[in-house]
């Protein structure tokens, strides 16, 4: 009979841990960031899972004080209109390609390898970016990413998957 109530606690304890595993794997990580919103394809064959950042508070954090992120991975920023847009790299702790796009869902252009800011430089050392041209969207990638999948100014982009039809593209 002890034997039967052993088995009988351990499985309903290994159930009670299938539950908590399944229910972490749905909250946000303790960092406060957010699951993938879903995917932006470029050129019709790079596709990346992105974090979407489209109210103000989102845009300002951005990937600011992330350890890392994963490949293949990313960050999209919405705006409601087409500007030119200056991007910098404060509390970044990795390297990224920042990819323009513009209200017609094209690739403008992007800039490649955009250093973490040097130690102790404050504000004014941090590297910062302009668009070359008025963009609507920007999408921030591991530096080289725009490189290794041949991403082309004009090549079109899409939103897929929670994306689709939400955003424009």
């Amino acid at each position: 009979m002890r034997g039967v109530t052993l088995i009988v606690y351990l499985m309903a304890l290994l159930a009670v841990m299938g539950c908590e595993l399944a229910a972490a794997t749905l909250r946000p990580p303790p960092d406060g960031t957010a699951p993938p919103a879903g995917v932006v394809r470029i050129g019709g064959a790079a596709d990346y899972a992105v974090d979407v950042a489209a109210r103000p508070e989102e845009r300002r954090q951005g990937l600011s004080g992330r350890p890392y992120m994963a490949p293949d991975a990313g960050m999209l920023f919405v705006f409601d209109d087409a500007q030119v847009r200056n991007f910098w790299m404060k509390e970044m702790h990795f390297p990224l390609d920042i990819i323009w796009i513009d209200g017609q869902c094209r690739l403008i252009d992007w800039a490649a390898d955009v250093p973490t800011p040097p130690p102790g430089g404050g504000d004014a050392a941090i590297p910062r970016v302009q668009s070359p041209s008025p963009a609507r969207y920007v999408l921030e990638l591991n530096a080289g990413e725009a490189a290794r999948a041949g991403l082309s100014p004009g090549d079109p982009v899409e939103f897929l998957g929670a994306l689709a039809g939400r955003y424009g593209c």
